[in-house]
């Protein structure tokens, strides 16, 4: 017998509602003997610098990936899509290939089965609370985005309130935020009124805002309660060990998990369900708005071990991002996230690639943005972060994972995230959490470094010509130096990483009498001496040096030393093993240059140029000299 599939579909996962409410459904999932399938990505609250367009799309693309018919029931939580349009594009698609219920959670559709809060009512209580038992007057409100699904509710609530008290809402009384913790000071600095005092009370569209505005009031060295009372709404644990702890409005996920099953079992079992279920929420009065002692929670070591652990992925995500910068090849990446798999959270992770030979690859036509192919690379264990298992196993894409994988005697749950580069699909992240267990926020981390590392491999792959022909176009074909492109390109790189202790020498180098030499013998022998001239000069330069032939007879090399008498050691070694060079040669004719030189601390680059400049008069200064006592 099929066992049943679930489809749970949510953003930002690791946020508390969104990790208690897929805990609970798969908890619930289970008892019923069917596998959860989560597809999720991470919003514009990963942006803090802005919002990539590009990489939206990239991040929205994981609703191509999966075949609807196949589920046998759909949740979904509309309002963790931050990304303009994606819930949107998310109903469509599933009223065209959705032949199961679908339901909706805070979120009402009239298209779908809802379970919601009564979210206008609860914002109406708590802004009564200050009203009536305040006796407040001067209320501010801090929203959720406008476009946001439960935010016009609960503004909706918050104004009734105030137009029955009769209290005015003027242009400062409402801010705009976005449901995070970034936008304190911009929503304080909006309550306060142009004489510079602040509201009795700040009422919050959720807690992670509300947290915001107590951290910012505490640096301004405003007091919460005694100065400004300030309320929350969600009720995340959060909020119950903030100092003050926050005055809320508490929302079980649990209850929307069993709300949601509700709906599933009567459909499975052939009854009609209601099309829309309401749950409470429940005020809780804490130390926040005075009325509440400070919270200290039974469990508040956890909490405690959890900021520890917070720490630690802070340092990992750095490790991370170092460890795969400049991986140009998929095997080292792949051994890459290996390695880093064992800090994620989950016991079991496999990564599943598009085949990148698929002429559909990168196509969004015909909505072609995963190939109907991928690729299992490998299954990896948190418990072996040196060793994966390298399957290759191919699979449809619907499936999310070889057959082989999900035929097993339990059921099971499976994350899925994108692994995308700006708006081109290159597979997906799977983790299979056990009981208990669930994806960290490194898995952000996580997932875009490694997005970023194979969009490197990949490009490495496809465009190798390219790279060949940018060292061409760099390098003197005659001598295999740097030409006057190359030489720019590769002085501006060293300029960019030069400490002030270093000390830069340019050496400007001319050869004497090339045109002598190709008129009398040939062009072949002019060629060969440049060729000695370079050759002598690449023995005497380090690795973090260059060379440099801007064509004809002239030679210029970039030192870098910690000793001042650096560029006059070069100088003496190279005339003197160009003039052995030259006796040598058995050319009837001499090799020999002329040079030049300035130098300058690594602090004063950008004098680069006069010193090139000063170089080359010192150069010509000594050829001068050399034709004059040739002429003698």
């Amino acid at each position: 017998m099929r066992r049943k599939k679930i489809g749970l579909f949510m953003n930002e996962i690791t946020q508390f509602f969104q990790e208690a409410c897929g805990k609970a459904v798969i908890e619930r999932a289970a008892d019923r003997n069917a596998d959860v399938f989560i597809y999720s990505s991470y919003g514009s609250y990963s942006c803090p610098y802005g919002r990539n367009l590009l990489s939206e799309i990239g991040k929205k693309n994981i609703i191509c990936l999966p075949d609807y018919s196949k589920f046998d029931a759909i949740i979904i939580l509309p309002n963790t899509f931050d990304i303009y349009g994606m819930d949107i594009e998310l109903f469509e698609i599933l009223k065209k290939e959705a032949n199961c219920p679908v339901i909706c959670l805070q979120s009402d559709n009239p298209d779908f089965y809802s379970v919601t809060i009564e979210n206008k009512k609860a914002m109406y209580d708590m802004t009564r609370h200050f009203i009536q038992d305040h006796g407040f007057k001067d209320i501010r409100y801090m929203s959720g985005p406008f476009t946001s699904k439960d935010s016009p509710d609960r503004l909706e609530g918050f104004k009734k309130a105030m137009d029955e008290a009769g209290l005015p809402i003027t242009e400062n009384t409402v801010f705009e935020g976005n449901y995070w913790i970034n936008r304190g000071k911009r929503a304080v600095d909006h309550f306060i009124g142009e004489d510079g005092k602040y509201p009795e009370a700040i009422i919050c569209a959720n807690d992670y805002m509300a947290i915001s505005v107590c951290e910012e009031l505490e640096k301004r060295g405003i007091r919460v309660p005694e100065d400004v009372c300030v309320s929350g709404f969600d009720g995340i644990n959060e909020g119950e060990m903030n100092r003050p702890s926050l005055t809320t409005v508490s929302i079980s996920p649990e209850n929307y998990a069993d709300a949601a099953f509700t709906i599933i079992d009567d459909c499975w079992t052939g009854l009609t369900p209601e099309r829309k279920i309401m749950v409470s929420g429940e005020m809780k009065l804490r130390a926040s708005c005075g009325c509440g002692s400070q919270s200290v929670p039974e469990n508040a070591d956890v909490y405690v071990k959890k900021i520890i652990h917070t720490e630690f992925l802070l340092r990992e995500a750095g490790r991370i991002t170092s460890d795969y910068q400049n991986r140009y090849d998929l095997e080292n990446s792949m051994s890459v996230a290996n390695y880093y798999f064992k800090a994620l959270g989950c016991d079991t992770g496999y990564l599943c690639l598009c085949d990148m030979e698929d002429p559909s690859f990168g196509s969004v036509e015909n909505n072609s943005i995963y190939t109907d192919q991928m690729i299992l690379m490998q299954k990896m264990l948190s418990s072996d972060p040196m060793h994966a298992d390298i399957s290759k196993a191919r699979f449809n894409k619907e499936d999310i994972l070889p057959q082989s994988i999900l035929e097993t005697d339990e059921p099971g749950t499976y994350v899925i995230f994108p692994l995308y580069y700006k708006n081109k699909e290159y597979g997906i992240l799977v983790l299979r959490p056990e009981q208990g267990q669930w994806p960290n926020s490194l898995t952000n981390t996580y997932t875009n470094a490694l997005s970023a590392a194979i969009e490197n491999s990949y490009l490495q792959s496809r465009f190798k010509e390219l790279a060949e022909i940018k060292i061409l176009s760099e390098t003197d074909p005659l001598t295999g130096l740097f030409n006057r492109r190359g030489f720019e390109n590769a002085i501006a790189r060293v300029l960019s990483d030069l400490s002030d202790d270093k000390i830069i020498s340019i050496v400007s180098i001319d050869m004497d009498d090339l045109k002598s030499i190709n008129d009398k013998y040939g062009h072949s022998e002019g060629d060969y001496a440049l060729i000695t001239l370079a050759n002598t000069l690449k023995a005497f330069t380090n690795d973090n040096e260059i060379c440099a032939r801007f064509g004809g007879d002239e030679f210029s090399a970039v030192l870098i030393s910690d000793d001042r008498g650096r560029a006059d050691k070069f100088v003496d070694s190279f005339l003197r093993e160009l003039s052995n060079a030259s006796l040598t040669s058995g050319k009837p004719y001499p090799i020999h240059a002329s040079t030049g030189v300035c130098e300058l601390k690594g602090g004063d680059t950008k004098q680069i140029i006069a010193c090139m400049q000063t170089a080359d008069k010192h150069m010509y200064m000594n050829k001068r000299m050399y034709k004059k006592a040739r002429a003698r």
